[in-house]
Order: C-alpha cells, then sequence, then structure tokens
C-alpha cells in the first residue's frame, strides 16, 4: 500500500471508524464473540472514500474457496477454532476432546449464521505485514501521525462508543479478549470499567493460566492471555482448556442451526462486499485448493484483514 497523499478529515475518520471497518465478522447474533487489540495482516483496510461499514463481514462459500491454502497460516484463526470446537464439545458431547478444529476452520468459523463473531478494538493494523513504518505509510495524513494520535481517535471518538453500543444490543454471553495487556482498552470498549474482576486459574496437566472474568447486563468479559508466545494459551491443551472454559456460559441452543439462528436474529441474506471495502492478499489461493493444506503449520497470521462478503444486521 502507498501513503495516503490526500488528507482525511478526524471527522471522516471518526465516522469510518465508527463502524464494522477492521473486524473479521461472522455473526454478532452469536452467543460468543472474540476480541483483539488489532487486526493484523498485509494492508490496513483503509479505502479512498472511507466509507463506513454498516454490516459485518464473514467468512462464505465463496471466501473460504478463495482462501483454503492461505487458512494454513492463518494461526490465531486456528486456536479460536480450536477453542470453539472445544466448547461445542462439552456443550453438546460432555468432553473437551473428539471435536476436528481443522473442519471448523474449514467450514464453519466467521460464518455468516455461525456461532461467533471477530471483532478488534482498533481498526487499523499496528504493524503492518512486510510494509512501511506506521508514520510513512500514512505519511499526510495528520489525524493518524503520530499513532497516539490515532490510538486516541478511536478511544475517545465513536470507535469505543460503536463497540460499546454493539454489545449492548447483541448481548454475548461470553467475550473472549486475548492478551491481557490490553485490560484497560478492553473494558473500556465493552463498557465494563468499574466491574469487579472474578478470577479464574486453568491448569490443565502442569500449564497454569489466570483469566480474568467481568460480569455486566448478562455479558460475561473473558481477559485471557494471547494465543501465542510462551506465556500464552498456544498449546493444544490449554485451547481445549479454556473452550471448556467458555461452555459454562454456553447451552445447546447457542450451537443450533445457522437457520435458525438467522432467524432468531432476524437476519437477511449476506450482501456482497464492494470492491474498495475488500483488501486482498497478493497472490491468493484458487479456487477449490485442497482442505488438506490446513493440516500444515504456518508461520504467521496474515490473512486477519482479507475479508469474503457483508452480513446485514
Amino acid at each position: 500500500m502507498e501513503p495516503y497523499q490526500s488528507p482525511f478529515t478526524r471527522e471522516q475518520f471518526d465516522a469510518y471508524f465508527s463502524s464494522y471497518v477492521g473486524m473479521e465478522g461472522g455473526n454478532p447474533a452469536a452467543a460468543v464473540w472474540f476480541c483483539e487489540f488489532a487486526p493484523s495482516g498485509i494492508d490496513a483496510p483503509l479505502s479512498g472514500t472511507l466509507a463506513p461499514l454498516r454490516r459485518p463481514l464473514a467468512w462464505d462459500h465463496e471466501f473460504r474457496c478463495r482462501h483454503r491454502q492461505d487458512m494454513a497460516r492463518w494461526q490465531t484463526h486456528q486456536r479460536i477454532a480450536r477453542i470453539m470446537t472445544a466448547a461445542r464439545e462439552t456443550v453438546l458431547y460432555g468432553r473437551t476432546d473428539g471435536g476436528d478444529w481443522q473442519q471448523y476452520l474449514e467450514e464453519s468459523l466467521y460464518q455468516p449464521r455461525g456461532w461467533e463473531f471477530k471483532l478488534n478494538l482498533f481498526p487499523l493494523a499496528i504493524r503492518p505485514e512486510g510494509r512501511l513504518p506506521w508514520s510513512k505509510l500514512y505519511y499526510g495524513q495528520p489525524e493518524l501521525n503520530p499513532k497516539q494520535r490515532y490510538l486516541d481517535l478511536c478511544r475517545e471518538g465513536g470507535r469505543f462508543r460503536f463497540i460499546h453500543g454493539l454489545r449492548r444490543q447483541m448481548r454475548p454471553k461470553v467475550v473472549l479478549c486475548l492478551a491481557e495487556r490490553h485490560t484497560a482498552d478492553y473494558l473500556r470498549a465493552f463498557g465494563m470499567e468499574g466491574i469487579q474482576a472474578v478470577e479464574h486459574t486453568l491448569k490443565p496437566a502442569d500449564q497454569a493460566r489466570t483469566l480474568q472474568v467481568y460480569t455486566h447486563q448478562g455479558t460475561s468479559l473473558v481477559i485471557c492471555p494471547a494465543v501465542a508466545g510462551t506465556a500464552g494459551i498456544g498449546s493444544d491443551v490449554l485451547l481445549d482448556a479454556v473452550g471448556g472454559f467458555v461452555s459454562r456460559w454456553l447451552g445447546a441452543r447457542d450451537f443450533a442451526e445457522p437457520a435458525r439462528t438467522a432467524a432468531r436474529a432476524g437476519l437477511a441474506e449476506p450482501a456482497r462486499v464492494p470492491a474498495a471495502a475488500v483488501v486482498q492478499r497478493p497472490g491468493g489461493s484458487a479456487p477449490g485448493s485442497a482442505p488438506s493444506a490446513l493440516r500444515a503449520s504456518g508461520r504467521a497470521d496474515g490473512g486477519a484483514q482479507v475479508f469474503a462478503r457483508l452480513l446485514p444486521v
């Protein structure tokens, strides 16, 4: 992506960020949400017109066919799929193992009518892969430079208010927030400031991780370590344990067939994303790539900002 030369106003950026921009999406009516600090990816999702995304994105069949091979590199999404598989197995069958997370990733994760929704506090990738430093990437955009000015705009402007309003409107049962170092921002964005935390320790085998749970207005916000790093929850046993922990808020109805979930939320069929709203990875996968590619291990989670369709709310 080349640096932007035409400056946008603070009001234009605020309106743009106060939307589903920078979120992988899925089904906002789902009982389970996942949230990270910011998206990862090759490009930051800035369009030439800064048109806000008023409907969430989702991974539909067309998207999966086009990016099946890319999914083998998206480790964060693989681990979220494993958490969801363990939660579903626990709710439906009373066990955290036995599920096929690869199949869940291939077929179910972030579906328009699926069982989870994925969002990010901040809409732009903080460290775009293989690109210019922030100051050069957004050269000529004074409202984004320095980076702290951009972060303050999201915190104090419409971005955090949009997330708070969405949480109050959709009332997810549980929001799993990844990386505890961003706790203050998670609490602020989801309207949980001042709520007393309840601490839980997960210790499957010899590994222990601490989770902080904040509950307000029917939603439990769970702050947990990141899914990567030596202090994170990246091991299979910890991911399964987190899925089992999440399941305590869920019931069989939360894993109903997509059509029934859509009916509960009053959702219509998804509309196609305008070309300007899509951020493509160069050299995308060919349709019909072999599902076995998901069995391979990957290095980076560079596909977080490659999107498929918009979903009306």
